[in-house]
């Protein structure tokens, strides 16, 4: 695998999964939804980044989209989950 493409994924999923802490502590659903918010945008970027990466090879890139769409739909889920919850309790 491409050492490159290690360390950009890695540059992206120590904080994705860091966010994922910080929603468990959040203790606010105005807090919740902004860890959401970063998630899906630190995810979003992690996609785009390796769409957009034109050397690696077709292995590297689908090993590298699905890891980061994993995360990117856990973090979509989140995210809707938390936005039901703030109308829900209004």
């Amino acid at each position: 695998m491409n050492e490159t493409l290690i360390s950009a994924c890695t540059m992206f999923l120590i904080p994705a999964t860091l966010l994922f802490g910080a929603l468990g502590v959040a203790n606010s659903s105005f807090l919740k939804m902004l860890v959401c918010l970063l998630g899906v945008a630190t995810t979003g970027i992690w996609l785009y980044r390796i769409w957009r990466w034109t050397s690696l090879s077709l292995i590297d890139r689908r090993t590298a989209l699905v890891l980061a769409g994993v995360y990117a739909c856990a973090w979509v889920v989140t995210f809707l989950v938390q936005l039901r919850n703030v109308f829900s309790s209004r």
